[in-house]
């Protein structure tokens, strides 16, 4: 790149509260298209069934797109990563160090490293703190009618919902 101008697209969804790297060379210009055109997960959604795409099937275990060792990952997220694709497991475990005296250790997780989260007994500890984690968010939620749960799709236009979907 240089000093070329460049654009930097960044895949940020319009309902995602983050704005991802931020390069401070005043050649490079992020450029926010989901953002910028108010497109959210539902829409992304509707677009990949609208292509016969779909979401990938690693959301079934994972919350976000990205690399197989990213920082970011949740402590579950690793043990779905351990399940589905135990050599990117065992890649992503090769990158941890142990370091010699005074030098420190490097780990994915803070406070553990991949090989201590993939012991039997700690899967059985994630797993169901995850489960009860996942059940405290949706016992927060509010209750929503079924008109405003189809008010999130676009293709919910009707201006007088029947009364089935105001309840």
């Amino acid at each position: 790149m240089g000093d070329d101008r460049v654009c930097n697209y960044i895949g940020i969804r319009a309902d995602e509260d983050r704005e991802g790297y931020i390069s401070h060379k005043p050649n490079i210009t992020p450029v926010y298209p989901f953002k910028e055109d108010g497109i959210t997960r539902a829409d992304v959604q509707r677009i990949l069934d609208a292509a016969g795409l779909g979401l990938p099937a690693y959301y079934k275990w994972r919350s976000r797109s990205g690399c197989y060792f990213c920082f970011f990952q949740q402590k579950i997220e690793w043990v779905g990563l351990l399940e589905n694709h135990p050599d990117l497991f065992e890649e992503a475990k090769a990158y941890e160090r142990a370091g010699p005296e005074g030098l420190g250790r490097y780990t994915w997780r803070q406070n553990e490293s991949l090989e201590e989260l993939s012991r039997p007994e700690r899967i059985a500890q994630i797993k169901p703190d995850h489960a009860k984690r996942i059940a405290r968010e949706r016992a927060r939620q509010p209750h929503r009618t079924l008109v405003e749960i189809l008010a999130d799709f676009q293709e919910f236009e009707r201006e007088k919902p029947c009364l089935i979907c105001q309840l």
